[in-house]
């Protein structure tokens, strides 16, 4: 089996409402696919969004965070275990990954700015599995057959992978990420020069509230466009025999929710002051969606919530690749079924501290079966001398009833359920620091 799995980085699956969008192509896809509409991944920012999704297992395994009535403290040193692309390697895969930012259009930097900061910060020779070929000599009859190809890395990828009888093919596509795809079009809306680019989320998230309609159509461009480089690699693929593909999206995103009868002051450096918990932890930052075409599997939409920790095990699978424990699962005794079981679900991000200290602060999410949920919410925060400075080392924690309570509103700490949840929490999280299959 040959894989190509493309992520829209940060898609947000509410642009596909709109009915001024124009993706043709991933509308006929999703008709014709597997789909999971409903997923949940592991991080909300590019430092942490690969983990799961690379490795099928839980963060808390490779970290040394703590989870006390204190709070969440947050990790200082950590492992990065074996991920699918090396299995798929040993295994005798030819590859093409894309995932560190090599191009205008494809790549992230999140292997420059979490896995090679800290979740790989000793291991450099590992990093290269997330951006090869490095260079490749491209023929002149592929050069010229996919001249008019929607992004320049499409005749090196069939330069790399025609011929191969196992490749495996992963791109990161940046323009569904916020808005930086249309980087003057978002310099406009905030009042900033052609070529100046943008404070990160802040600014996407200020224009978002202050000019909706503006900024939605440059969400819309984003997505047209990354409409136009999925078709491009399926085009040049289709060819090729026994080629499964993965179109999904490691996050989503938090532009105008929870502002509506809650105090808001929008300005510019957090998103909404006055929210239940804070901007990071909201159900939203992890959603995403999965799109699964796999030769001869019947499209269907599936019910229930999708995980992308279960993805490595999927691709092991259709491999026939026998690996080590993971925390997913496969997919495709599922995907027979039609719906995924209420399950657990694990979130926790990155640390904070002098080694990186600007990459999302740290923040936990656990998620029980029956729909209760335990989140950090940042750290308490203090101002000296008019200057943002972080306080406790412990996060504050927020429990929350998905079911009774889907926009998160009432935090349930203090109330006798939510220390039966925090219990089970802490219970949970030292349960997955002592698995001794993970000391090995």
């Amino acid at each position: 089996m040959n894989f190509v799995a493309i992520c829209l980085h940060s898609c947000d699956m509410r642009d596909f409402h709109s009915n001024m969008r124009d993706t043709p192509f991933m509308d006929r896809l999703r008709r014709e696919s597997v789909f999971l509409p409903l997923g949940r991944g592991q991080g909300h920012h590019q430092g942490d969004s690969l983990n799961t999704e690379l490795t099928g297992i839980w963060t808390a395994r490779y970290c040394d965070s703590s989870l006390t009535e204190e709070g969440l403290k947050s990790p200082e040193n950590c492992r990065f275990p074996k991920t699918v692309i090396e299995y798929l390697e040993e295994d005798g895969y030819d590859l093409f990954t894309r995932i560190s930012l090599g191009s205008p259009k494809l790549g992230t930097f999140a292997v420059v700015g979490g896995l090679e900061r800290f979740w790989m910060k000793d291991e450099p020779q590992r990093l290269e599995q997330f951006f090869t070929p490095k260079e490749v000599e491209v023929p002149g009859d592929v050069a010229e057959t996919y001249a008019d190809a929607e992004i320049p890395a499409i005749p090196e990828m069939m330069a790399t992978i025609q011929g191969s009888d196992k490749f495996f093919a992963c791109f990161f596509v940046r323009e569904t990420h916020r808005a930086w795809g249309q980087t003057e079009g978002l310099c406009a809306l905030e009042g900033k020069p052609p070529g100046n680019w943008p404070v990160d989320a802040f600014s996407a998230r200020k224009a978002a509230l202050d000019k909706p309609d503006e900024f939605a159509a440059l969400r819309r461009r984003g997505l047209a466009s990354a409409d136009k480089i999925v078709e491009s690699i399926f085009k040049a693929t289709q060819h090729l025999d026994d080629v499964t593909y993965l179109v999904y999206s490691n996050h989503g995103e938090v532009y105008d929710h929870f502002r509506y009868n809650l105090p808001y002051k929008n300005d510019g450096r957090t998103m909404i002051v006055g929210t239940s918990h804070g901007s990071y932890p909201y159900e939203v930052l992890y959603a995403n969606m999965q799109m699964w075409v796999i030769p001869g599997q019947k499209p269907r939409v599936m019910k229930g919530i999708g995980r992308s920790v279960d993805i490595p095990a999927t691709i092991l699978d259709l491999a026939g690749i026998e690996h080590g424990p993971m925390d997913g699962e496969s997919m495709l005794p599922l995907f027979a079924q039609g719906n995924f079981p209420d399950r657990e679900r694990y979130a926790e991000n990155q640390h904070r501290g002098p080694s990186a200290p600007v990459l999302g602060y740290g923040c936990l999410s656990m998620v029980r079966k029956d729909g209760y949920k335990i989140i950090s919410t940042g750290p308490v925060k203090e101002f000296q001398e008019g200057e943002e400075k972080f306080g406790p080392d412990y996060h504050q924690l927020a429990v929350v009833d998905l079911n009774s309570d889907p926009y998160e509103y009432v935090n349930l700490i203090d109330s006798t359920e939510g220390q039966e949840v925090l219990e089970w929490a802490m219970n949970r999280h030292l349960e997955l620091k002592d698995d001794a299959w993970r000391k090995s």
